[in-house]
């Protein structure tokens, strides 16, 4: 062997470089952390100080360190998946939301937002691919550390995490929120991990925990005639972009040709996680009592109490969340999985379904695709009118191109919308159709360089949704007031996770004892709730407090939201 080859295996041989570098590798993201999270001084040294003892200690627990360091591959994974998190983001820990996220998304949503993770992908695997190989060769051939490492090992790390206990204990009793298993990585991801099963395990028996729930739903409208009321869940659709609400770009060139049309141009979703937003719009649930939906069924069970046929379609695919076991309580459910994912072929199954019932009262939900990432992929060739709108990277230099391509598909919202109102108001029946989406989206919109959603800190982007209301000439003449209420309401912020529920069983007539007139913007009687947001903790908390900056209260303000 020639000598560069010697001094290479010689390297590689001394296992005490690795024992010293790994807890040092090992403690990156907490590093990155402390720069992107606000935290007081002392917090952020004990997210150092304590990580940093631990793995000394752990690397000193026996003379074999290569062994040591493959029972931590799984704390490797978790601080790949970290970087990940931060490099889109920009901020936070992983987060249960998004723990949950990797349950309930499909797996084509999931592979398109992995193409374009390649980056933070590649940059933890050149960190800790090389470690665990190093790993394995010291643990093959057992290679031992020395026993002067070990012993200065365990001294510092006593020393280290006695000073972070001790500092700990100072932060906890001193002014603030400094919390363990929130403040210190990775404690409080395990945390997360713990929360986010538990949570999984609690929606999978949602129907046991809510068998025994009832509306006690009467229905105060004439049961002799027929009466449409369709739901349309739009997906990461952000007011700013629809020409509605003050777009400077033809994104509703059908729906804003319409003259009875009722739209609220201040809808604020109170979270930015469909498994949270679309729950809480079809139960009576709102952020500071989310966690009890556990126990309720959603507002198709009060329809079908009162002899409804009830029909939920779906562009998404089943997703074991809330949401789906919602669906599976009506009268026909259909999943498109596995089609073109164009929203379009909801208006047909609508169709379908009102054509094969007549003569019943109708609730019917469709649940669109939106204007989910890929936006190109979401509407046909034929409606690309904003171009180029090629660009699928998830790269800032492509912004003009992924606004044009979100724009479309916006466009497209706008034509499937249209043609749902038109199959509608063909049917010559008492009708309305109500239209919102359940969040928005981040695309590149300021120096944060934020994309998508879902992130720990939401953004006004993210928050912003549309909500329109179209009602027949049939119904507006059974039923003015609720016309005259919604628009004198028009003008008010509205939450609709919190407002849909009660303005359904407003504008149906369906009386239950769960029913706040309040919340219900066809009622005269409707008050603004306080902005709250829903956070990862599943607590209510003032939007003000979510984390938002400093842009996007002063967004928010502008259209008079705080």
């Amino acid at each position: 062997m020639n000598r560069f080859g010697k001094s290479v295996r010689n390297f590689f041989d001394n296992i005490n470089i690795l024992a010293v570098i790994f807890p040092w590798l090992m403690i990156i993201p907490n590093i990155l952390l402390d720069i992107t999270e606000q935290m007081s001084f002392t917090a952020k040294a004990i997210n150092i100080i304590v990580p940093l003892s631990l793995y000394y200690l752990l690397m000193s627990s026996r003379k074999n360190a290569g062994v040591t360091m493959l029972w931590l591959i799984i704390f490797m994974i978790m601080n790949g998946f970290q970087i990940v998190v931060l490099y889109l983001f920009g901020e936070s820990i992983i987060a249960i939301d998004m723990l949950i996220n990797c349950v309930t998304t499909n797996g084509s949503e999931a592979g398109e937002l992995l193409k374009n993770l390649v980056l933070p992908m590649l940059i933890s695997a050149v960190i800790y691919l090389p470690v665990i190989g190093w790993g394995i060769y010291g643990a093959v051939r057992k290679l031992p550390t020395s026993d002067k490492f070990r012993i200065l090992s365990r001294r510092y790390g006593l020393i280290g995490l006695a000073a972070g206990i001790v500092l700990s204990a100072i932060a906890m009793i001193a002014p603030g929120d400094f919390n363990p298993a929130r403040h210190i990585y990775p404690l409080n991801v395990i945390s997360n991990i713990a929360t986010a099963l538990h949570r999984t395990y609690q929606s999978a028996n949602y129907h046991k925990t809510s068998a025994a729930f009832a509306y006690n739903a009467k229905d105060t409208h004439d049961n002799s005639q027929e009466e449409i009321y369709v739901l349309v869940i739009g997906e990461t659709s952000r007011a700013v972009n629809w020409e509605l609400f003050g777009y400077d770009r033809p994104t509703n060139p059908r729906l804003s040709r319409r003259d009875n049309l009722i739209t609220f141009p201040r809808a604020i979703s109170q979270s930015n996680t469909t498994h949270k937003c679309v729950p809480m719009m079809l139960t009576h649930t709102t952020p500071l009592s989310f966690d009890s939906i556990m126990y309720r069924k959603s507002v198709i069970a009060a329809f079908k109490e009162v002899g409804y046929n009830t029909a939920v379609f779906s562009n998404q695919a089943k997703n074991h969340s809330y949401t789906q076991y919602f669906s599976e309580e009506a009268d026909e459910v259909k999943y498109l999985e596995g089609a073109d994912h164009y929203d379009m072929n909801l208006v047909g199954l609508l169709r379908e379904n009102l054509l094969k019932n007549p003569g019943k009262k109708h609730f019917i939900i469709l649940h669109t695709y939106g204007s989910h990432f890929n936006y190109n992929e979401r509407y046909p060739e034929g409606m690309s009118y904003f171009r180029p709108d090629d660009a699928s990277q998830a790269n800032i230099r492509h912004r003009p191109q992924l606004l044009n391509a979100y724009d479309n598909a916006i466009r497209y919202t706008d034509s499937v919308l249209d043609d749902i109102i038109s199959l509608l108001d063909a049917m010559d029946k008492k009708a309305v159709m109500i239209y919102t989406s359940d969040h928005g989206e981040d695309i590149f919109d300021d120096e944060r360089g934020r994309f998508l959603h879902a992130s720990p800190v939401p953004t006004y982007y993210q928050l912003h949704v549309p909500m329109l209301v179209w009602t027949s000439e049939e119904y507006d003449a059974a039923y003015p007031q609720i016309r005259s209420s919604m628009t004198g309401n028009k003008e008010l912020y509205v939450a609709p996770s919190q407002s849909i529920f009660h303005t359904l069983l407003q504008i149906s007539g369906i009386k239950t004892p769960y029913f706040d007139a309040s919340q219900s913007v066809a009622s005269p009687a409707y008050a603004s709730p306080a902005p709250l947001y829903l956070n990862d903790y599943n607590e209510g908390q003032p939007l003000e407090k979510s984390g938002i900056k400093e842009h996007d209260v002063e967004l928010f303000k502008r259209i008079g939201i705080l």
